[in-house]
């Protein structure tokens, strides 16, 4: 098939690396891409060199120009399937169509459905979000869970052993510096934990629009002696080698994509109960749950968790085993049958 797979970000995270892993998929998997993005796109080099580049942007849901360059480039492209992540590519491109005969497959990696209507096919990360859709009245018919995947899962190493936890222990975030990311809860849990007695170092690996706010609050706190900011990490497997524990605070996760990562790679994670996390992790067996939005339970989990250091090979293990579920290899028959179910179904609209 020949397919059109659109992001209108010009961002670097957990969306645009889901959107490279389905750009990179569909080639492995033998169809044609084009890829729709803007031209400063970040994430670019990582797609792969057969795909097709096709600078695009819009400015906001309702762009006309960009709608109109939409027409003329699937008109000129004429794909099978159209795959739309989020709802900005998804308004532009829904509208772009019309009257065309080009199923369009959007991929939402959030909540915010308002803008996914019209798809034919939506496709959701989690059965929670396909709850949410069905309370939208998104028709059930239509919608399927497909979860990020991750690309590669390399054999485990088991890195940390002993009856003793390393001195300080690692902490390790990596993600958007945002406010939804929960990284002042972190934040405030480090400072209780310091105060117990905890021998403790933070690594944030990231940028955002609140860096600033994040580094002030940690003198603040008193507690930047003991935070590291390491920029943008490209190289989240050798970053991760020098990480103890993995913690993950956020407000808001519609997914979680390092929590793969992590347990691909062999560090125990700590993470907060939202929806993408609480759908992989099964608290104190594979990895342990904190409650959202609270610096205290934070703090109690990741205590917790070190206090339990002697487990944490077989706590790594497990999410190693869970890792694999949703690597490429294990996904991608689920990917060329939701592909075939999208153009079927747009052919009956």
């Amino acid at each position: 098939m020949k397919i059109i797979n659109v992001l209108v970000s010009n961002k670097k995270g957990g969306l645009e690396q889901a959107f490279v892993n389905v750009s990179n998929s569909l080639v492995v998997l033998g169809h044609k891409v084009e890829a729709w993005i803007p031209e400063d796109a970040p994430y670019q080099s990582a797609l792969d060199e057969t795909v097709e580049i096709v600078p695009f942007s819009a400015k906001g849901f309702y762009d006309v120009l960009a709608m109109l360059k939409a027409r003329r480039q699937l008109l000129r492209s004429a794909p099978d399937l159209i795959i739309t992540h989020n709802s900005r590519a998804t308004s532009i491109l829904v509208r772009s169509r019309w009257g065309l005969p080009f199923p369009v497959l959007g991929f939402s990696h959030s909540d915010k459905l308002k803008r996914m209507q019209g798809v034919d096919t939506l496709v959701v990360l989690t059965e929670k979000m396909r709850q949410n859709s069905l309370r939208e009245g998104f028709d059930a018919s239509r919608v399927a869970i497909f979860p990020n995947m991750i690309w590669h899962v390399p054999e485990l190493s088991i890195r940390r052993s002993g009856l003793e936890p390393p001195d300080p222990v690692k902490l390790g975030f990596i993600g958007r510096v945002n406010p939804e990311k929960g990284i002042d809860l972190l934040l405030e849990a480090l400072k209780w934990l310091k105060r117990r007695g905890l021998e403790l170092r933070l690594h944030i690996a990231g940028t955002g629009d609140s860096e600033s706010e994040i580094r002030e609050l940690t003198e603040a706190l008193g507690i930047s002696e003991v935070v590291v900011f390491d920029g943008w990490v490209d190289d989240i497997a050798d970053w991760l080698q020098n990480i103890d524990l993995a913690v993950f605070p956020s407000r808001y996760e519609s997914f979680g994509i390092v929590v793969l990562e992590a347990a691909a790679y062999g560090c125990p994670v700590v993470s907060t109960k939202t929806d993408g996390p609480a759908s992989q992790i099964t608290h104190d067996q594979d990895g342990w749950l904190a409650e959202v939005n609270s610096a205290e339970s934070l703090a109690e989990t990741l205590q917790y968790a070190i206090e339990s250091y002697t487990d944490w090979p077989n706590v790594v293990g497990k999410a190693h085993e869970r890792a694999r579920r949703y690597s490429m290899d294990a996904l991608l028959p689920r990917l060329q049958q939701l592909l075939e179910r999208a153009v079927n179904d747009g052919r009956t609209q």
